[in-house]
């Protein structure tokens, strides 16, 4: 039904958290949302502390994608949950941001030099049975129960908390995450979703390191991208 991505130009940013640390992205485990269900895979690589209905999910395993952003621009892309999607059809991801460079984060541009990864088709992570955005009643049941898209603001459903995901190109290869309500603070996280785990050229908001620092950083994380996708196939 969908195609996977495979990653070809430049780069995410991610660091694992230590092994009793909480996940920055939550993890469905049940509903549907746009009649795509949780992939069984997906569900089977979260780690939890607890069942599913009441435990807390472990090492960032609600993430498919995990990007941190470190002092003088540094960034480290990390898999925490190996499953190649969240969702049944095979290739939304969850991405998580984790802000350690010192500033505020207050939007990134993501480009796919392959996929269209901002031609959403109704199945985001805050959408509701419909795909369309909710905050009361997402169609996804989350390990630990709970509203993970009470303050989603992104029309889409794709976005988490008061973040906004937006094509900027016609062939929806390339977008821009917005965090609203100040941006990501240092040391904060956010989520989001995309149709696909991306190969990136990431420009940062105000008072981060600067956007060349990024795309070059890009450029050499891809061969990691490279290499976790060719293990999948």
């Amino acid at each position: 039904m969908k195609n996977f991505l495979l990653p070809s130009a430049m780069l995410l940013a991610f660091a694992a958290n230590t092994m009793s640390a909480a996940s920055i992205c939550p993890a469905p485990y049940s509903g549907s949302v746009g009649a795509e269900g949780v992939s069984s895979t997906y569900i089977a690589d979260t780690q939890l502390s607890g069942t599913q209905a009441t435990g807390t999910v472990l090492n960032d395993t609600g993430c498919n994608v995990l990007i941190t952003f470190g002092a003088g621009g540094s960034i480290t892309t990390t898999f925490p949950n190996a499953a190649p999607s969240y969702d049944s059809g095979g290739d939304d991801n969850l991405i998580g941001i984790l802000n350690n460079s010192g500033a505020p984060i207050t939007s990134i541009t993501l480009t796919s030099a392959t996929d269209d990864i901002f031609a959403f088709d109704g199945d985001g992570i805050c959408g509701d049975v419909n795909g369309s955005q909710t905050t009361t009643s997402p169609g996804y049941t989350f390990v630990g129960g709970g509203n993970p898209c009470v303050n989603s603001t992104d029309p889409s459903g794709y976005g988490g908390p008061y973040t906004t995901a937006t094509a900027t190109n016609v062939n929806d290869m390339t977008g821009t995450i917005s965090f609203g309500n100040g941006g990501i603070g240092n040391g904060g996280s956010s989520f989001f979703s995309l149709e696909g785990p991306v190969d990136v050229n990431l420009q940062v908001g105000p008072g981060t390191p600067e956007p060349a620092t990024f795309s070059l950083m890009g450029i050499a994380m891809c061969g990691l991208l490279l290499v976790r996708r060719i293990r999948k196939v």
